[in-house]
């Protein structure tokens, strides 16, 4: 599980960091457990505050065994070295809150914030029991829910948002899936994927979102057929949008919009693997490319898979990244183990000042028990120390 922002990063773990020469130091270790966000929290998405504090977001388990999303701030101090957030510990976390109604499934995708709000883009189970695209706000300082808004499916279909980025001027661009079957969902980023629907962004104006009641339409609304779920959307400096998503034949797609919404091209990158989240590239403040983050089946397990595509959509490269070798304590001297047992899972990217990005992956071993116990690659599985994860960037 990991989290990153440029200004600082942390990830959600008890090793030690092993860097290549030119790397950063992290600047902490942040652990978060039940005892702010539920049972089994499992944050999916995170983002560092304008006052300088951290907001994750995911979802835990409900008293009946159901997904309950969740919200946590990390209270703006100088936190430094491996700290694990409980309610009496010092430092702490600020707030924390969960939202759902027991035995539905709910949850938090993903957070954007301003000087003031949190914004939340997810899903609610709460109108007889259909899954429903939900926005929501807070308040940044204290944690108090501000509002909370569904969009209805028609027909017995459901729906759910999944990426949230600010626009500028106090605008926010969200997208999600509308119109899929009930039961479609076997989850959202790291524990599954939407399996049906059509991919939707809505733009959301200051003005709509800045008071105390909620919006009850978008500004727009747009639908994309045959492509799943808008897995993570952004702006162009120059105008318009670019989204990455599944198609219908599990391929992933990359679409630019123009600014109301409506598609200026659409491509697949049938290499790419699964798509998890977009970057617009610039240097020197000048767009300068597109670079999609995900990961791909390989030899057997799965790596690291960054492609990057230029503005007018033309593919300028595609390349896989696992199996990174060494660590500290438990990992020292580690070669690159057996391709088939290592999963590199990358799922978020940001881009970086000079035309490059940083992306934030996780590796290590996802099980051993589909290997007949006592077979020769069940005995090296189990005997690896990868069976622990280890963020990655």
């Amino acid at each position: 599980m990991t989290f990153f922002s440029l200004l600082s990063i942390s990830i959600l773990g008890t090793q030690t960091a092993q860097a290549n020469d030119g790397a950063p130091d992290a600047a902490f270790y942040a652990g978060i457990g039940e005892d702010c966000c539920g049972e089994d929290p499992h944050p999916v998405h995170g983002v560092e505050a304008p006052d300088g504090g951290f907001v994750l977001c995911g979802k835990s388990i409900d008293s009946q065994g159901e997904w309950e999303g969740f919200v946590v701030k990390i209270a703006p101090n100088s936190l430094s070295g491996t700290v694990f957030l409980e309610a009496d510990s010092e430092p702490t976390y600020a707030w924390s809150t969960t939202f759902g109604q027991a035995g539905a499934q709910d949850g938090a995708n993903q957070v954007a914030t301003t000087s003031e709000a949190i914004f939340v883009a997810g899903f609610s189970s709460e109108n007889n029991g259909a899954m429903e695209r939900n926005l929501r706000k807070y308040n940044l300082a204290t944690g108090e829910l501000i509002w909370s808004v569904t969009f209805p499916e028609s027909n017995n279909r459901e729906g759910a948002l999944e990426s949230i980025s600010p626009v500028g001027n106090g605008d926010f661009i969200v997208g999600g899936f509308t119109n899929g079957v009930p039961g479609g969902v076997e989850g959202f980023k790291s524990y599954g994927n939407a399996t049906s629907g059509d991919a939707v962004a809505m733009y959301f104006t200051a003005d709509q979102l800045a008071g105390d009641s909620a919006p009850t339409e978008a500004h727009w609304t747009q639908t994309y057929a045959n492509t799943i779920s808008t897995k993570s959307i952004r702006p162009l400096p120059e105008g318009g949008f670019v989204l990455t998503a599944m198609d219908d034949d599990e391929e992933s797609v990359v679409m630019r919009l123009n600014n109301d919404g409506s598609e200026a091209w659409k491509k697949t990158i049938s290499e790419h693997g699964e798509s998890t989240d977009i970057a617009v590239l610039s240097d020197s403040g000048e767009s300068v490319g597109i670079a999609v983050s995900g990961h791909r089946g390989q030899d057997g397990g799965i790596d690291g898979s960054i492609t990057k595509l230029s503005l007018d959509g033309d593919i300028v490269w595609s390349k896989t990244y696992g199996n990174p070798v060494g660590g500290e304590g438990r990992f020292a001297g580690l070669d690159a183990g057996n391709p088939k047992l290592i999963f590199d899972e990358c799922w978020g990217i940001q881009p970086t000042s000079n035309g490059g990005a940083v992306i934030a992956c996780g590796t290590g071993i996802e099980g051993c028990d589909e290997y007949e116990e006592g077979s020769a690659i069940h005995t090296e599985c189990i005997g690896d120390p990868r069976t622990v994860w280890r963020g990655w960037l």
